[in-house]
């Protein structure tokens, strides 16, 4: 008589991953995405001869930084309740202080450092919106063994 070991060792758990969380995030990621891309074509607008384009450019700015911050709650609901990785909070943070210091620089007209700044914004938001369409943004973060 044999006796089947696969009744007797207990069913592996799965590690829950991010869905709802990964999504929400995803879209917030879009949206701050094309709003930040909209940003050096407003300014170009505006070094093209339409004056009321900077208006436009100030606005969007602020909605950019809105954006970021609704991303910064994605991320944090992405890595609390979907249980995905942590360093994407760390990220929108940095995202959401540069932005505001984009803003000022932009404010005291410094485009020395507001033009480069913006470019390192747009390039690192995207890059960051590609990586959440990734396969190592569905998996959930590895959980610490706990040690005696």
């Amino acid at each position: 008589m044999t006796i089947s070991t696969d009744t007797l060792t207990p069913p592996a758990k799965t590690a829950r991953r991010p869905r709802a969380s990964l999504w929400a995030l995803r879209i917030t990621a879009i949206l701050h995405s094309l709003l930040i891309f909209l940003q050096p074509v407003l300014a170009g607008e505006y070094l093209a001869g339409d004056l009321n384009a900077i208006g436009n450019h100030e606005s969007n700015a602020h909605m950019v930084t809105v954006a970021a911050f609704a991303q910064l709650v994605a991320a944090v609901f992405y890595g609390w309740r979907g249980r995905g990785r942590w360093w994407p909070v760390l990220l929108a943070v940095g995202l959401e202080l540069a932005e505001e210091t984009q803003k000022i620089f932009g404010y005291s007209q410094n485009l020395l450092v507001h033009i480069p700044l913006g470019v390192t914004l747009i390039v690192t938001q995207v890059l960051f919106t590609v990586w959440l369409f990734g396969p190592r943004a569905r998996q959930a973060r590895a959980r610490r063994e706990r040690r005696r």
